[in-house]
């Protein structure tokens, strides 16, 4: 509960603007898939860092 909500806000701390995002769960497996763009200007985001940020929001600190 709550893991679409924090990885919202984690993509909008990055500086992201969501334009879509679409959500699949089967068999006890979900899939997301976000459509982003970055809104704020002279922040480049790398993807690495996108992959840090939605590891830590979904509870799995420090994998990377």
């Amino acid at each position: 509960p709550g893991l679409l909500l924090s990885t919202m806000r984690a993509l909008d701390n990055l500086g992201l603007d969501i334009h879509q995002a679409v959500i699949s769960c089967f068999n006890g497996f979900a899939l997301d898939v976000f459509r982003a763009e970055q809104c704020r200007e002279g922040q480049d985001v790398l993807p690495e860092q996108i992959k840090a940020v939605l590891l830590d929001s979904a509870g799995f600190h420090g994998i990377m």
